[in-house]
């Protein structure tokens, strides 16, 4: 109702030190699961944003989008996740970096491919909607286009 957006810095929300140590402990047991509350703040209609905090963690898309879907540190799949039930789907988490990033830039021409949109696109190694989950961090791109234009293409890449 408020039209407020949810600037999700993914890459916190995982057990580790600084959350199990710190976070939770402050917290109490009464608010631990509202630690990082990122499908919750979707389900009560927030604009969702992926973001890096980047300086003190990995400005990796794919890495950040990994950890908000698994909950998890990277190359831990049986590391437990942190309050599962906050995950985000592949698609919440792929559109709150796409989409959603553009709508909270105030960017209705980008984010999206349709008619009318800029022809900002990239070109992956793997389908971000279909591999493996432990995989999305380990995603490459291929090729980059900024208004249509090729600003970066992979060694190796001849599509």
């Amino acid at each position: 109702q408020l039209g407020g957006v949810a600037n999700i810095q993914a890459l916190w929300a995982r057990r580790e030190p600084s959350v199990t140590e710190v976070a939770m402990p402050m917290a109490g047991p009464e608010l631990e699961d509202w630690i990082y509350p990122f499908a919750s703040l979707l389900e009560a209609g927030a604009l969702g944003v992926l973001t890096s905090d980047w300086g003190v963690s990995s400005q990796n898309p794919f890495l950040i989008m990994q950890t908000a879907i698994t909950r998890q540190p990277p190359g831990a799949p049986d590391h437990p996740p942190l309050t599962p039930a906050q995950c985000l789907t592949r698609e919440q988490a792929l559109k709150a970096y796409t989409v959603n990033a553009a709508r909270a830039a105030w960017r209705p021409d980008t984010g999206a491919l349709s008619v009318g949109n800029l022809a900002d696109l990239i070109i992956l190694d793997q389908d971000i909607l279909a591999c493996d989950v432990q995989d999305i961090a380990r995603i490459r791109v291929l090729l980059t286009l900024l208004g249509g234009e090729e600003v970066f293409r992979a060694e190796g890449f001849s599509g």
